[in-house]
């Protein structure tokens, strides 16, 4: 298959990347087309899928700069779409956690949405483009809502980056918060769910969760960091939550796990581990 993917060079895109053509298909780099909404030539003919991976992603970047946020990663989906439309493909829209504060857990997909940031604001604005435009235009549209997926990446800011990076200096862990829980999934286990997605036939249009299934705390992650590391330092906690901050979103797997017979495989300490050996060669 020909698969267009746009955000190349981000952590999720460049992984998905590699998992493609390592199962044989052909990639087409879409980066210079999602740039402008506006381009009109040039576009490749024919493609299977596009996978829409682009977006400014940094929550606190999206806070001081609120205007460019919703611009970039509303444009950027307008032009994947343009893509997909022009090459008869189907999409893939990678949203992210849109919940707001939990009204109940786990978090389902008839959870309510909510917006507590620009980020997360233009990704429920463009879920409702791609949606509306997949209707319209008769676009095969899977939306993935992303919860927190983790891998070999340097995100300053990011805990499991952070927590990574102190153990590679061999230094103490200090935390901000100890109590918010995260429900993490290992992008190997991301790679292999897009495999089945772009696999199956009939496509099975709709909006998905796409996490573990189970949450964990700050404390509890940083904690298995330094039992698996051996760090000899204890974990310091400075008592500076976010403002607004979710403090659990446990994901509901059921819809994506039946729909695409699809099931995580790594644990959060199979991952960590794995990353730290990886880390360490």
């Amino acid at each position: 298959m020909k698969i267009g993917i746009t955000g190349q060079s981000g952590f999720i895109g460049s992984a998905v990347t590699r998992a493609v053509l390592g199962a044989g298909h052909q990639v087409i780099s879409l980066d210079k087309y999602a740039r402008s909404c506006f381009a009109d030539k040039g576009y490749p003919e024919k493609l299977d899928w596009v996978l829409h991976f682009a977006a400014s992603t940094s929550i606190k970047a999206s806070m001081k700069a609120p205007f460019s946020t919703y611009k970039n990663n509303i444009e950027s989906t307008l032009a994947a779409l343009k893509i997909s439309h022009y090459s008869k493909a189907s999409f893939v829209f990678m949203s992210s956690y849109v919940y707001g504060q939990p009204k109940y857990l786990p978090v389902d997909e008839k959870h309510p949405i909510a917006c507590l940031n620009p980020y997360m604001g233009s990704k429920i604005v463009g879920e409702e483009i791609c949606r509306q435009l997949s209707d319209m235009l008769q676009i095969p549209l899977i939306i993935l809502r992303g919860f927190y997926i983790y891998g070999n990446c340097q995100i300053p800011g990011r805990l499991i980056s952070d927590l990574l990076e102190s153990v590679r200096k061999g230094i103490p862990i200090v935390l901000n918060d100890a109590s918010p829980k995260r429900d993490y999934l290992y992008i190997k286990d991301f790679e292999l769910l897009i495999l089945k997605i772009i696999s199956r036939n009939p496509i099975e249009t709709g909006t998905y969760n796409v996490g573990y299934g189970r949450s964990y705390s700050n404390i509890e992650v940083a904690e298995m960091v330094r039992m698996l590391s051996g760090n000899k330092y204890s974990v310091t906690v400075k008592s500076s939550p976010r403002p607004q901050d979710v403090l659990d979103c446990t994901v509901d797997m059921s819809l994506i796990k039946e729909a695409f017979s699809w099931e995580p495989i790594y644990s959060l300490e199979k991952g960590l581990s794995e990353l730290m050996q990886l880390r360490a060669s």
